[in-house]
Parts: C-alpha cells; sequence; structure tokens
C-alpha cells in the first residue's frame, strides 16, 4: 500500500489544530476533515490548506487531456460540464479542485490537485459524449492522466 503522507508532501503527518481555517479559500479543518462552514468559526487558527499550496505551486495530482474535433465543435459545453463536475466535487470533497485549464495547439489540458476530481472530470466527459477515454496511474503515486477523445 501507498503510503499518503510520504507520496503527498501538502499533507502533514500531524492534524492542523481543530479548528483551523484556510486564509486563501476558507474551507475549515474540523472534527479531522475539510469542509465548508459559513461563515467560517471566529475563533478558528489560520492556516494555509494543502489544496491552496497545491494550486500556489502549480503541483498537480491529475492532468487531463482532451482533444479531437468533436472537442472544438463543442469547447463551450464542455468546459461547462469541467466547472460543473468541479463544483460538484469541491463541494463534496474541499480539496478536489481544479488548477488550470489551458488551451494547446488542438487540445484542452486540465490541471487538477488531486486524482480524483481529473477520473471523475474525464468520466463525466465520456459518459455524456462518448469517445475514448483511458485513464493512466503511473505506478506508486497518487497521480492520473486521464486521455479524452473524439473526432
Amino acid at each position: 500500500m501507498i503510503n499518503d503522507y510520504v507520496n503527498d508532501p501538502y499533507f502533514v503527518k500531524e492534524k492542523y489544530p481543530d479548528i483551523s481555517v484556510c486564509e486563501k479559500c476558507g474551507v475549515v479543518f474540523h472534527e479531522g476533515i475539510f469542509e465548508w462552514l459559513n461563515p467560517p468559526p471566529a475563533n478558528a487558527q489560520k492556516m494555509i490548506c494543502p489544496a491552496c499550496r497545491r494550486i500556489a505551486d502549480k503541483y498537480e495530482g491529475g492532468v487531463v487531456y482532451l482533444k479531437g474535433s468533436f472537442l472544438q465543435k463543442h469547447k463551450e459545453e464542455i468546459l461547462n460540464l469541467i466547472k460543473n463536475v468541479e463544483e460538484n466535487e469541491k463541494f463534496l470533497r474541499p480539496l478536489e479542485r481544479i488548477i488550470e485549464i489551458r488551451e494547446e495547439k488542438d487540445e484542452i489540458v486540465i490541471t487538477t490537485t488531486y486524482e480524483h476530481i481529473a477520473r471523475r472530470i474525464g468520466e463525466a466527459i465520456h459518459k455524456a459524449y462518448k469517445g475514448s477515454l483511458k485513464l493512466n496511474y503511473p505506478e506508486d503515486t497518487k497521480y492520473i492522466r486521464v486521455y479524452w477523445e473524439r473526432e
């Protein structure tokens, strides 16, 4: 089994103080989990959550590659679907976020904070638009490369 703490430099072995709030995004660490509390408790200690640290460092946990002529014709719809997946993921799992969406030549590349959201983005696009989907998990890492294509 992979030791998550060894392979993820953005998680600390010891827990954050209960109650802590991220200075950047406002996510709250409470009773061992990250969650959205609105408003965050006034007495919370300040910290920077692992997702915000990954975003600042551009340290991805997953990458999604989208390409094909279908993508070019339906780009706006697909980008809306991606944003919806992120909203749902972020609501349920506050550390699962998109770092960046960029266009390169004839493809869209999406980097994510963790591997789960990258996989879910690929699966959602495949479910909605079919095409070819490949998931590549490099051995002994908490990382994924997702490839989706439709001509």
